[in-house]
């Protein structure tokens, strides 16, 4: 079985390629991993004999070759050097499309006596734990430990996700049996829901120390974000942060809405003092 990673260099891909080689049965499964650069895959994964490292460069469509492939894992890798992230999006979206396309000519071809049909799984992965490492360096400040926060109030909660087991998800995915519906939609939380004073005893935690939350209001989430975004992002982030905070359009949108969801296992606790480990 070949599973095709595309691309291969963001945490996500990286946590799925890892399961994907430790699991006890992948002695016939070949995993292929698609970098604009191949020279720069780690060598935990080059070192495999069942991973291959190839050119791929989602930018283009021709560069996108997915010959053989049974399964692929495919996501929008951000790019903050456009002016335009939602056309960045749809155009990698189209140039994953365009390959897939091949793909299913030849299934087609080679299946459809067997009655197979190609599968979608698309999971809606949680706020993702390891958006806290950009507070890491502030929290090791050794006079004044803090940490700001674009998630207001501080007490409220929402899942949170950590990229090991949105990894282990789409392995598990990749690897499984048929399922009973396509597209098969699911949204991947964490264990439980956390809040911003949760990250505050998980970095206090990890340190031994106290630690402040500097929250950063609505009205200042601009200012925030244009601290480390190139212009044309800031306003698109600010929508975005806007609209899973209390009263915003996603929260609202979701309300009453059944939803098939899936929880792993990390806590955000075990992630924060990840990054703590030898440090203290």
């Amino acid at each position: 079985m070949q599973i095709t990673i595309l691309p291969a260099s963001s945490k996500t891909a990286q946590a799925t390629i890892r399961s994907l080689l430790s699991t006890p049965t992948n002695t016939n499964l070949h995993i292929r991993g698609l970098y604009r650069d191949p020279t720069r895959a780690p060598p935990e994964f080059t070192s495999h004999p069942n991973f291959h490292a190839t050119h791929g460069d989602i930018r283009d469509a021709s560069t996108l070759d997915l010959a053989g492939t049974d399964a692929l894992f495919a996501m929008t890798p951000p790019n903050y050097s456009v002016d335009d992230i939602f056309q960045w999006a749809r155009d990698a979206s189209e140039n994953t499309k365009a390959a897939i396309g091949e793909i299913r000519t030849n299934h087609i071809a080679e299946q459809v006596l067997r009655d197979a049909a190609p599968e979608v799984v698309i999971v809606r992965a949680a706020y993702f734990m390891e958006n806290w490492a950009g507070g890491v360096s502030s929290v090791k400040d050794q006079e004044n430990p803090y940490f700001e926060s674009a998630i207001t109030p501080v007490e409220y909660e929402i899942p949170m996700v950590a990229a090991k087991d949105i990894g282990e998800a789409c392995a598990t995915h990749l690897l499984g049996p048929s399922l009973p519906e396509s597209p098969y939609i699911f949204e991947l939380h964490g264990p439980k829901t956390y809040s911003v004073l949760d990250v505050q005893r998980a970095f206090q935690d990890a340190t031994g120390k106290d630690v402040a939350v500097r929250p950063v209001e609505k009205q200042d989430l601009s200012a925030f974000f244009g601290r480390f975004l190139p212009p044309a992002l800031v306003g698109p982030f600010v929508e975005m942060t806007v609209g899973f905070l209390p009263g915003g359009v996603m929260v609202q949108g979701n309300a009453g809405v059944e939803k098939r969801v899936k929880k792993g296992r990390m806590g955000l606790g075990e992630v924060i003092g990840g990054w703590f480990e030898g440090s203290t």
